[in-house]
């Protein structure tokens, strides 16, 4: 087999997310504008009586001059009003653009594990703000051993300004099983089930945390 010949390759869309849309469909759209700018800037030269040499010059600056256009149309003004129409209907930013995972989910298959990790780090790196690498670099570094780590990115899932609700109860839960299969540290749950009853108060999220909390208690032999 040759080397790095199965080696996942990112698409366009792993690069460029839905900016690879309007790319794409730029590209396939400039056949139009080329031949309309040819035929119009060559009918202009042939009407002034310009030499053969001149009317093909000028159908060239006519295709460029309109393909430039038509590219920056597709490419900016388009996708603007998109957006803009997006965010009319769905103000609440529902719907919005995730990230896809499919290099590092592919890496995972392929038991490279160390090297979808590696990829994680880095996009953490690149995206501040972003709680999914976070969680998914967490649940990773946890089914490895490496529990300081899984901590650590866990917690700075809950710092995320704005964190998104399911994203910081999902990094609490987590953090409740991974301390109970981390020896020394299984009291470290009641914290976090306390911090879920603090956080959503009169919520199901509440309800379910105090049940866990009664349960974990009975299950340490803690008596507070």
């Amino acid at each position: 087999m040759t080397p790095g010949r199965d080696e996942y390759k990112r698409t366009l869309f792993d690069r460029h997310g839905p900016e690879a849309a309007h790319f794409l469909q730029a590209v396939s759209s400039l056949i139009i504008p080329i031949v309309a700018g040819a035929l119009i800037g060559g009918a202009l030269a042939a009407q002034k009586g310009w030499s053969a040499a001149l009317i093909i010059m000028s159908a060239l600056a006519g295709s460029l001059i309109l393909a430039v256009w038509w590219w920056y149309f597709v490419t900016r003004i388009s996708h603007g009003a998109g957006r803009t129409f997006g965010e009319f209907i769905q103000p609440s930013g529902a719907g919005s653009y995730e990230r896809q995972y499919s290099h590092e989910d592919a890496l995972v298959m392929r038991g490279d594990a160390e090297g979808a990790l590696a990829s994680y780090e880095k996009i953490i790196l690149e995206a501040p703000n972003d709680p999914q690498p976070r969680i998914r670099a967490a649940d990773l570094y946890a089914k490895s051993g490496r529990r300081e780590r899984a901590e650590t990115l866990y917690r700075a899932v809950q710092r995320v300004p704005r964190v998104a609700r399911r994203d910081d109860i999902y990094a609490s839960n987590r953090l409740v099983d991974l301390y109970l299969a981390w020896p020394g540290h299984e009291t470290k749950g009641l914290r976090e089930l306390r911090r879920l009853i603090d956080t959503y108060p009169e919520t199901d999220v509440a309800e379910r945390a105090r049940a866990g909390l009664v349960n974990l208690k009975s299950q340490l032999g803690v008596t507070e």
